[in-house]
């Protein structure tokens, strides 16, 4: 049995003793803590923002005693200096700019908290919504306790975050303009050529000399593969940083020896995942990436239904994607337990099953719950090759290596030591 497979090397005995933390009694401490104040609903812009003040800790009883309509985002700080005291708590529902007016609020000694906006949205009259009516609104939910804090991440998440998000943009972008290409070669009646690669500066005088083109098709087609080009180019040169950045990180390292996972995949994880201890069991991570079934019961009827579909959509996309490298590719137990299930159920069923078990892994592995590595297998010295390759020769050597094979040998020596 291969040492990066899913489960092979994942202890088999019980947790560790741990305090049990659910993530209603972590809301119910962060409540506690502003039990002595008000709590100040806040629905910003950003351009401004509408606060409401309410006394009182029943949702439906609370009293508004300040209201304070479309003030300047400008004004934020000397707001809180004037009309917030330190036992107040501040919700705001989340949003684009959140967090940073999180860290603004901070930075004046005020405590804030972000309520999960999709909660928050089901709440309100369908006939009237204006800022100040959801500044109330938002302050009542968070008085309800129906609405998840959501997590802060820490300065490094956030910035792993705009990376990822930065790399999916570029592969979307050279996704676009790829089948805008196709789509101006169908459209003029020619099947798309094979074997040219249109990231390469000589594929286009190989485009423009398939066919007569007019001199106006000749200069959209050197637009097209001009965009192309760049897009891929700031693809393969964000690739790169996530590389150095998994390779630099043993923590986020060392999931690269689970079968499916290469440095995109286990930087998308460290990226949204962020504090493993925020999730206590296995369970808790499996829902955040939505690979959790729906459960509906009512009287005798009901039970288990499709996926849930919650949480981070873009990286579920990418646990589906390597669910699906390990049944086309796998050579283990787990790639046999998914051919089987694919026989029994279809393979859409096993996909997910074989995603939901890599979570439950990644959960393990995380947690420092898997044994020690001892020798490094032939499949994870490809992806560790692989991923010397993308961050290129030319990296490598600014960084003091004299190859990129002393390069590998140093990361596999560190993912042995780390384990």
């Amino acid at each position: 049995m291969g040492l990066n497979t899913p489960y092979a090397c994942m202890h088999r005995g019980r947790l560790p003793p741990q305090t049990p933390v659910t993530m209603e009694a972590e809301m119910s401490t962060e409540r506690q803590e502003g039990r002595g104040g008000r709590i100040i609903g806040m629905d910003a812009h950003p351009a401004m923002f509408s606060v409401a003040t309410l006394e009182g800790r029943d949702p439906a009883t609370a009293k508004v005693v300040v209201v304070k309509d479309r003030l300047p985002i400008e004004r934020l700080e000397h707001w809180l200096e004037a009309d917030v005291d330190p036992g107040d708590v501040i919700a705001l529902e989340a949003s684009g700019n959140s967090f940073a007016l999180v860290d603004r609020i901070a930075a004046k000694g005020r405590k804030a908290v972000v309520l999960e906006s999709a909660a928050v949205g089901k709440v309100g009259k369908a006939y009237c919504s204006t800022d100040k009516l959801c500044a109330i609104k938002i302050a009542r939910v968070y008085l309800t306790g129906l609405a998840h804090i959501v997590w802060k991440p820490d300065t490094k998440t956030m910035g792993r975050r705009d990376l990822f998000f930065a790399y999916r943009n570029s592969v979307k972008d050279a996704t676009r303009c790829r089948n805008r290409i196709w789509g101006f070669f169908n459209q003029h009646g020619m099947r798309r050529p094979k074997g040219l690669r249109y990231s390469r500066i000589e594929t286009e005088a190989k485009v423009l000399a398939l066919r007569a083109w007019t001199p106006l098709e000749k200069e959209i087609l050197k637009d097209m593969l001009t965009s192309f080009r760049q897009a891929d180019e700031r693809r393969d040169r964000l690739a790169s940083f996530i590389a150095e950045d998994v390779t630099s990180d043993p923590g986020v390292l060392k999931l690269v020896r689970l079968m499916g996972i290469r440095h995109i995949i286990a930087f998308a994880l460290a990226a949204f995942v962020g504090d493993i201890s925020r999730f206590p069991n296995p369970k808790c991570l499996v829902a955040y990436f939505g690979l959790n079934p729906v459960v509906k019961t009512s009287g005798e009827g009901g039970g288990n239904g499709r996926l849930a579909h919650t949480g981070r959509s873009d990286v579920r996309a990418l646990l589906v994607q390597a669910a699906h490298s390990i049944l086309r590719y796998g050579k283990d137990h787990q790639h046999k337990w998914a051919v089987a299930l694919k026989m029994r159920k279809g393979q859409n069923i096993a996909v997910a099953a074989l995603a939901r078990k890599l979570v439950v892994a990644c959960w393990y592995l995380m947690r420092g719950l898997f044994s020690d590595l001892t020798e490094i297998p032939g499949q994870l010295q490809i992806k560790l090759h692989k991923i010397a390759c993308d961050i290129g020769a030319a990296k490598l050597n600014e960084r003091g290596y004299k190859s990129v094979l002393d390069f590998e040998h140093e990361i596999q020596q560190l993912l042995i030591q780390t384990g």
